[in-house]
C-alpha cells in the first residue's frame, strides 16, 4: 500500500543474479565437501551382490 503513495522514486526491479549466484555457490561447496571428502575416505570400496532365485518348475 506504502507503495502506491511513492511519487517521483524509479521503480523497484528485481534481480535474479544474486539468487542465482548465491545457488551455483552452494552447489560448489557442496561438491567440494564430496570431493574431499572422498579423497580423505580411505575405506575400501564395498559392491553390492544381488542373487536373484531359481524359478520353479511349474507343474502341467
Amino acid at each position: 500500500m506504502y507503495e502506491q503513495y511513492r511519487y517521483g522514486g524509479p521503480p523497484k526491479k528485481f534481480s535474479t543474479g544474486f539468487l542465482i549466484g548465491v545457488m551455483l555457490l552452494a552447489m560448489l561447496v557442496i561438491g567440494g565437501y564430496l570431493v574431499v571428502n572422498s579423497a580423505l575416505s580411505h575405506e575400501p570400496q564395498q559392491s553390492v551382490a544381488i542373487v536373484l532365485p531359481t524359478p520353479l518348475a511349474s507343474p502341467q
